[in-house]
């Protein structure tokens, strides 16, 4: 009975792939905007998932088969009201656990972007991030054959801002320059090119 026993044993670890990673799952892993005011009517800026490499490595014995160059972040995402669950288009490098002191606020490579569109999980569809909608997301932690190593749990909803009810409100600007500035340069200018059309005129109908 023994001897059964063991054959059984040694067949169960014969279909578990030798160093198969493992998937960790983080429900109260916290998710927030990148800061307070990183909203805009198609793009939410989300803090990178800090540690989650490192949590997942620290909870299996397979980690040194996938180093932290060789693994990506996903970004999946809910809109509010609809069953389906879409990925941001890009896939993101694996941020390092602790972000230093220093770091601005300024939007950049320290932030992950959801939106302006979205794709379908098998890259079927795209879908557009729309003005006044909610959104809940996670992370999840891939390898280089883009197996699921680690996942959060879903966060909250995030809201994307309304489009202005006033153009008047909208505060546009093009190459640095205010909407008033630039119809002024367009006023000189064909003020310009008039008076160099008509200098030209007088010199072609100049009597001899």
């Amino acid at each position: 009975m023994k001897g059964v026993m063991v054959v059984l044993l040694f067949g169960v670890d014969l279909l578990v792939p030798f160093g198969s990673p493992s998937l960790l799952t983080l429900d109260d892993y916290p998710i927030s905007l990148y800061y307070r005011d990183s909203r805009f009517s198609t793009v939410l800026w989300f803090r990178p998932p800090y540690c989650l490499y490192e949590l997942w490595a620290a909870k299996t014995l397979h980690s040194s088969q996938i180093p932290r160059q060789a693994a990506t972040i996903q970004m999946q995402v809910k809109l509010s009201g609809d069953n389906g669950v879409y990925k941001a288009t890009q896939r993101f490098p694996v941020p390092m656990c602790s972000p230093t002191g220093a770091q601005s606020l300024a939007l950049g490579d320290h932030a992950y972007e959801m939106g302006p569109a979205l794709a379908c999980l098998n890259d079927t569809c795209i879908k557009a991030v729309l003005p006044g909608r909610r959104y809940s997301i996670r992370f999840l932690l891939c390898n280089q054959d883009l197996t699921v190593l680690a996942a959060t749990g879903w966060s909250r909803h995030f809201r994307t801002r309304d489009m202005p009810h006033d153009f008047r409100t909208m505060d546009v600007y093009f190459g640095g320059h205010s909407t008033e500035m630039l119809v002024v340069t367009a006023l000189t200018s064909a003020a310009a090119f008039l008076l160099l059309g008509a200098a030209g005129l007088a010199l072609v109908v100049r009597p001899p």
